[in-house]
């Protein structure tokens, strides 16, 4: 019997030496160490080891699970003869090309001194979930980690270069944060669950296909000091890419095929780019707005900021090519000299009018085939540019108008080959562009009213709005009656895409109160204009409100006082109302803050103020230059006590009239023009005038 247990626990001695070893080396000697435990699983190695101790580990320990080598120092060695590959001569602290290739690993512990994982050191190892990677560490060859089981990884400040496809094909690969230099060629390629992406501020370049098919990868967060100068060839090409702010981050570069066939839905490319590589952003189905540097051709207005930047010259082949839902109307901006081949390829999204700058010079290849939404073409140069072939196949060139700079511009692109194909009148213009820029915006109306305060340049047959042979105030009013009915006619989406499409954006705001609204009850909602960016002489937006909630009077207040304001009601979405707010002497709203306008809102009887919000959206401002900003929608909640007292209004309405041309009153608005009457409770009135 003793016999018998004495075999037992032999047995069970071997078993475990056999699965487990710690070994205090000295370099080249790890054979004779492990001697014949070949079936070891975990490996702990102090001491000192080299490129022959890795190459017994490598042809050897195929049943490793874990290793250790964090109290081991790796020294140089010249072998004598080839060990990996050709190689004979090992620096000290790497680890050698394919060393752990294939390996059973779930368990590593680099040494603390590490500055060189080499080619495919660690690739295939796919049940390694995890590894740290020592702060010493320089280098990573070619595919170190590619196909790993590696669900995390974070890269230290101190790597300077990077292989090609160091995390590649890490298909359980959820998160990373990476502080080296640089992304390496093909880091992350096809790892489909990587989610989320932190970049330190020691990167400054996302090289070639880094992201390539990463298709669960939406947004990276960088840090605020980041600053990339790069973004190399198809970076995120065929990824999930819905964000990235690429102006804050100073890129100079995007190259070819870089952000192509991904989610974004918008783009702003920064002052001082200087490259944007074929097909950069080809083939993206939901992006609908790219803002390029630069500023249009009269200038700009930040305070105090000079008027012109630098723009992208060569729209390369292919950029936006298949980019369906892309606003192009005034994209462009002056500076843009050549449109490659296929460049706008089948962006059939509507647009009022497609404007080329007085810049350029030569469309290639089919780069505008398929446009079939465009409905008018401006063109600002006065040289015909040169065209590649079927510049606009598809595109039912008839019966889009071509607007040229003026008559004389006008023949040549009458005589030019393809152009000639365009529809072309003797009096061309668009009736109520007045600045003849192609589009009827709330920066018409400050330029007929600056043309009656001043005189001036216009286009006096489209000021004509009346018809009638001049151009008075009456033409000021039919024009703004002619922006709100074509407001009342388009859904929030498609004015939206056209503000998008027009103009440049702002931080400038509206902002409200919260509002003290019940069921049967009125009250006046003040609307503010915060403004450090530009100053301002007129504006325009829609007020939505809540089923049960309507728009009474608008009237102007404080630093609005001198505006007048008209208002209507949408034809199909009547919780909408559009205003505009215009001075007929053009002044501008004086300062930087207060309020600008204050409406006043009634409710049904049976109005729910539960979550009931309301919003000002698509807000236009337009500066004494008459250009024209979009900022941001602002909104507001209905009796949203959140242990702050509402504020009390201090006058009450007791009644409202309206006057129609006739002279005649009633309780409900005229169709057409109404005179609004407010009578408050403290015996004061106020008069406005609306359009129903």
């Amino acid at each position: 019997m003793r016999k018998w247990f004495f075999m037992l626990l032999m047995a069970a001695l071997t078993t475990l030496s056999s699965q487990a070893l710690i070994v205090n080396n000295t370099a080249g000697q790890l054979a004779q160490k492990v001697n014949n435990n070949l079936n070891i699983t975990t490996l702990v190695v102090n001491g000192t080891m080299d490129a022959r101790d890795f190459l017994f580990i490598t042809n050897s320990l195929n049943e490793l699970t874990s290793i250790d080598l964090s109290q081991a120092t790796i020294v140089p060695v010249n072998s004598g003869s080839a060990l990996y590959g050709t190689v004979t001569t090992y620096a000290g602290n790497e680890i050698p090309r394919t060393a752990f290739f294939g390996k059973k690993l779930t368990t590593v512990k680099l040494p603390v001194n590490l500055e060189s994982i080499n080619y495919a050191a660690f690739a295939g190892c796919n049940q390694l979930t995890s590894i740290t990677l020592p702060s010493t560490l320089v280098y990573i060859g070619d595919y170190a980690f590619s196909g790993c089981g590696l669900t995390s990884i974070e890269l230290p400040q101190s790597v300077e270069v990077m292989g090609k496809g160091v995390f590649s094909r890490c298909e359980s690969m959820t998160s990373a944060v990476i502080n080296s230099k640089f992304i390496g060629d093909f880091a992350f390629l096809g790892d489909y669950r990587l989610n989320n992406v932190s970049v330190g501020a020691n990167v400054g370049y996302i090289l070639r296909g880094v992201f390539n098919g990463c298709t669960a990868l939406t947004t990276l967060n960088f840090n605020p000091a980041c600053r990339i100068s790069r973004i190399d060839e198809e970076a995120f090409i065929n990824s999930g890419l819905a964000s990235i702010d690429v102006a804050s981050l100073g890129v100079a570069t995007i190259g070819d095929w870089a952000m192509a066939q991904t989610q974004l839905t918008s783009i702003q490319l920064p002052d001082g780019m200087t490259t944007l590589g074929e097909g950069a952003f080809s083939h993206n189905p939901s992006l609908s707005s790219v803002v390029f540097p630069g500023a249009p051709q009269d200038g700009t207005t930040r305070r105090g900021a000079p008027g012109r930047h630098r723009t992208i010259n060569h729209i390369n082949d292919f950029t936006f090519a298949g980019d369906g839902e892309l606003h192009l109307g005034n994209m462009l901006r002056n500076g843009v000299t050549h449109i490659g081949n296929y460049a706008f390829y089948n962006d059939s999204q509507e647009i009022d009018t497609m404007r080329l700058p007085s810049t350029v010079v030569y469309l290639g290849d089919r780069a505008m085939a398929g446009m079939i939404g465009m409905k008018v073409l401006k063109t600002d140069a006065s040289e015909v540019p040169a065209l590649g072939q079927e510049v606009w196949a598809g595109v039912d060139q008839p019966s889009v108008p071509l607007i040229a700079p003026d008559a004389e511009s006008t023949n040549r692109y009458r005589d030019a080959d393809q152009w000639m194909n365009f529809f072309f009148q003797d009096d061309e213009f668009i009736l109520g562009d007045v600045n003849n820029d192609g589009f009827v915006t709330i920066s018409d109306v400050t330029t007929l009213i600056d043309y009656l305060l001043s005189g001036g340049d216009i286009n006096e047959k489209a000021a004509d709005l009346t018809q009638d042979g001049s151009i008075s105030i009456s033409d000021v009013t039919a024009l703004i009656d002619m922006l709100l009915s074509g407001n009342a006619k388009k859904s929030m989406q498609r004015l939206h895409a056209l503000a998008g499409e027009l103009c440049l954006t702002t931080s400038d705001v509206l902002s409200m109160e919260a509002i003290n609204l019940t069921a049967g009850s009125t009250c006046t909602v003040d609307v503010a204009l915060n403004n450090d960016e530009h100053e301002y002489t007129a504006m325009q937006c829609e007020v939505v409100l809540p089923q049960g909630v309507k728009l009474v009077n608008a009237e102007g207040v404080n630093r609005g006082e001198s505006h007048g304001y008209y208002t209507l009601q949408h034809e199909i979405e009547e919780n909408i109302y559009t205003i505009i707010g215009a001075s007929m002497e053009l002044k501008s709203y004086e300062g930087t803050e207060g309020n600008i306008v204050r409406l006043t809102l009634a409710a049904d009887d049976d109005f729910d103020a539960q979550d009931a919000s309301m919003t000002l959206a698509n807000v236009l401002l337009v500066t004494p230059n008459h250009m024209t900003y979009l900022a941001a929608d602002a909104m507001a909640m209905m009796n949203n006590n959140s242990g702050v007292e509402q504020v009390t209004i201090d006058k009450q309405i007791a009644g409202v009239r309206y006057i129609n041309v006739a002279g005649q009153e009633s309780e409900t608005p005229f169709d057409g023009v109404n005179i609004v009457v407010t009578t408050y409770t403290d015996g004061t009135t106020t008069t406005v005038k609306v359009m129903k």
